[in-house]
């Protein structure tokens, strides 16, 4: 029986991933020209209705909730088409979706390798700029699932996220805050603390 169950989820794995890049190659056509068309965003909605399995599945659900959100009224304006285009633009490119960040190699080695992301009554602080949404989007979102945000770096945070569209510039300029002293509690061994990326954070939802 467990053979069974390790054969069925690793070819819901390969389902899984084929989906996803069959949804990555849309995407990349989609804004290869600069430019997004009504019927473009209609198509990759229809898409992601006929491909549910990837609701939940990071960035799919990313570009699930930003389609949804930018055809919510039935118009899409060009503000909400430009808006659209950077983000799946910043999602395809670098192979961003398989990194989670774009991030110089020597921050890099902060982040928790391989992290298991556990929501209940753990607090979370949010650092850099989210693909998911705005600072208070990801605050709510972690809340629903039972989490705790903070705004600060203490001796009680229990993960650290950090933004896909953290630019090196930004990193550079405060890495000695909250990165800097989450990374040093992390090497201490004193504290449980875990430094994570966004995709890490967004697959556990």
């Amino acid at each position: 029986m467990t053979n069974n169950i390790s054969i069925d989820a690793s070819i819901h794995q390969r389902l899984i991933t084929r989906s996803l890049n069959q949804l990555m190659g849309i995407v990349n056509g989609v804004v290869c020209d600069g430019q997004l068309h009504d019927s473009e965003v209609h198509f990759l909605s229809a898409w992601l209705q006929e491909n549910e399995q990837l609701k939940t599945v990071y960035p799919a659900n990313i570009i699930h909730r930003l389609i949804r959100e930018a055809l919510s009224d039935g118009v899409l304006t060009q503000d909400e088409r430009d808006h659209l285009l950077k983000s799946l633009s910043e999602i395809s490119g670098n192979e961003f979706w398989k990194t989670g960040a774009t991030l110089p190699e020597p921050i890099a080695r902060v982040f928790d390798d391989d992290p298991t992301v556990v929501f209940s009554d753990n607090i979370f602080v949010m650092t850099g700029e989210f693909m998911f949404g705005t600072r208070n989007a990801c605050h709510k979102a972690t809340e629903l699932r039972g989490g705790l945000t903070g705004d600060n770096v203490t001796k009680k945070t229990n993960y650290l996220v950090i933004g896909s569209r953290a630019s090196p510039a930004w990193i550079e300029s405060n890495f000695g805050r909250k990165i800097q002293r989450a990374a040093e509690m992390a090497e201490s061994g004193e504290f449980e603390i875990a430094i994570i990326r966004e995709n890490d954070w967004a697959m556990a939802l």
